[in-house]
């Protein structure tokens, strides 16, 4: 009997070694500080002030350009399609045709003609910045959404950077295949006004909704997303096979609302579609919406910039124009559009884009090999010690 009271003291020993190995101490906290990986160098408090300020000039220097850029063109706005106005750089007549003709085929192809709410697209060539002032906001999409002061007119200003502005200027090989992204480009562009062109101004719970999300649920009207069907905030955020480490770091760095309905759970979809839907977001006048620079890391939901595109197309229009201008609370109209409850419509529309995934604790294949190989290794020894030691 000491003998294999000896063998079952082993097997606890090796047991608790893979548990020490594969299952770190809880309430640890990391260093902060790792050999192979470099530090990021921190800026200076002072550095960190003047960016702050640089920050702000840049966004209200995007704002008054879009209220500037508004007064003028409001009063001359014939065209059916977006009004398109150029910064930076004067382009030739013919060059702006060529454009003008993208644009008109992008707004056919969303179902738009004339419409209530009047868009112009404000394209920013990339240009130096001045010594004596920061560089102007060129790396982040800004609207000015129709309020008090002017509620037929929705402002898009779109920065082409570098590689677009080339193509602008015709110092770019113009394939055909050029022309397609560019469209899609240009579509991505319109954001918000889209869904102001199609549907006109939405009721105030689902404006105040909007608002606190930042527009993130309704950032493409088109099907086909943001720069085509595989590219989304989803293969952004989700970079890789779900066999790597990276894709589930990836995973972690999400909400866990946002996670859970990636799992096709439909109480995670709902917190993660309904998130703001509660506040009072009051919307300031006038009413510029800045998208960030990283703007899919922010996303609450996956890819939830095409997810009221997605609605309108599923439900048709005269259900989703009732939902974007109801005066009721935004779960309740969002449910009597799709008929269905929220949470449930959208873990099924999820599944359209992403298997769900696995959730909660699972042992890796070598860890879980390896300890049942020791398990039935010291169940053979201790059988095999018990049965030389039978007394006969």
């Amino acid at each position: 009997m000491a003998s294999v009271k000896r063998w079952v003291v082993v097997g606890l020993v090796a047991c608790l070694g893979l548990a020490l190995a594969y299952l770190p101490p809880r309430g640890a906290e990391s260093s902060g500080k790792s050999p192979f990986v470099g530090q990021s160098l921190q800026a200076t408090h002072a550095r960190q002030y003047a960016q702050a300020l640089a920050e702000k000039w840049r966004n209200a220097d995007a704002a008054v350009r879009l209220l500037e850029d508004r007064q003028r063109v409001k009063r001359d706005s014939l065209r059916a399609s977006p009004t398109i106005v150029f910064r930076g750089a004067t382009l030739p007549p013919n060059a702006i045709r060529d454009i003008e003709t993208v644009m008109d085929s992008v707004w056919r192809a969303l179902g738009l003609g004339e419409t209530k709410v009047r868009v112009t697209l404000v394209i920013e060539l990339q240009r130096p910045g001045s010594v004596d002032t920061p560089t102007p906001l060129q790396d982040r999409v800004a609207y000015l959404t129709p309020d008090t002061t002017d509620r037929t007119t929705c402002m898009a200003s779109l920065p082409a950077g570098p590689y677009w502005t080339l193509f602008i200027l015709g110092k770019r090989e113009a394939r055909p295949e050029e022309f397609v992204r560019f469209a899609q480009w240009l579509q991505a562009g319109l954001g918000p006004c889209a869904f102001y062109a199609a549907y006109g101004t939405p009721g105030r719970s689902v404006r105040s909704w909007l608002a606190a999300r930042h527009w993130d649920l309704g950032r493409y009207l088109g099907s086909h997303g943001i720069a085509g069907e595989r590219f989304t905030s989803l293969d952004l955020n989700l970079m890789g096979d779900p066999r790597f480490p990276w894709y589930w770091d990836g995973v972690y760095s999400l909400p866990p609302a946002t996670v859970a309905c990636l799992a096709g759970r439909p109480s995670g979809c709902r917190a993660a579609v309904l998130a703001g839907a509660a506040e009072e977001w009051t919307i300031p006048i006038p009413n510029v919406v800045l998208i960030e620079r990283r703007w899919w890391q922010t996303q609450r939901l996956l890819p939830g910039e095409r997810y009221l595109g997605d609605v309108a197309r599923a439900v048709g229009r005269d259900r989703f124009l009732d939902f974007w201008t109801s005066a009721q609370p935004v779960e309740m109209a969002l449910a009597a559009a799709l008929k269905r409850p929220v949470g449930e419509w959208t873990a099924d529309w999820e599944r359209g884009f992403v298997r769900p995934i696995r959730l909660g604790p699972t042992p890796p294949l070598g860890a879980a090999v390896i300890a049942l190989a020791i398990a039935v290794l010291v169940l053979t020894v201790v059988a095999a010690t018990a049965s030389r030691r039978q007394v006969r």
